[in-house]
């Protein structure tokens, strides 16, 4: 599958530690989307479902990941292997955090409705920019929708705020999750 991007150990993207995954390629090109560079179907990068799976279980004994979410660009663009992705995840008994501009009815009329089974929590519909809402703790526009798919996750531990993540490898490479844009003006 092809990705975007990989952070190991976020804490802004689900609840608690959890492993992000962005996913490379989106038709829907919203528009004020700030996840420009995950459009292009042949950007990112290439890695083996099983050699992502690793990594997931390196995490989960590093980081104590109780989740994953799965961003991107957009995920259903790679539906099979998505499918395949999640189904391997569960096996792992973590929980489940799917993004996805497409909506719920959507997703079932193009038979790809079998996430449901997998996805504990759903978080669908188009960005809007001018619903654009950066103190959603999960979702970016107001208009998007959080479906509990399973009782894992509930919408009480949801905090709503500005969240900015900061990370500085090993390398003292530094990548930024979140808002930091819109933080650092609030903070100015």
């Amino acid at each position: 599958m092809r990705l975007a991007h990989i952070n190991n150990n976020s804490s802004i993207y689900g609840f608690g530690n959890t492993f992000a995954i962005w996913m490379q390629g989106c038709g829907l090109k919203c528009k004020g989307c700030w996840n420009k560079s995950m459009h292009d179907f042949e950007g990112g990068f290439y890695i083996k479902t099983e050699d992502l799976i690793i990594q997931i279980k390196e995490a989960t004994y590093k980081y104590n990941i109780s989740g994953v979410s799965i961003l991107g660009g957009e995920p259903l663009e790679q539906f099979e292997e998505l499918l395949k992705l999640i189904k391997l995840i569960k096996e792992l008994n973590l929980g489940i955090i799917l993004y996805t501009g497409y909506e719920k009815e959507e997703i079932k009329l193009s038979g790809k409705a079998e996430i449901f089974d997998y996805a504990d929590l759903l978080i669908s519909g188009r960005y809007i920019e001018e619903r654009r809402n950066i103190n959603n703790h999960l979702f970016g526009s107001d208009n998007q929708v959080m479906d509990f798919l399973t009782d894992r996750y509930k919408n009480e531990e949801i905090i709503n705020g500005t969240y900015v993540e900061i990370d500085i490898d090993e390398n003292g490479k530094i990548d930024m999750y979140g808002y930091p844009d819109d933080f650092f003006n609030i903070v100015e």
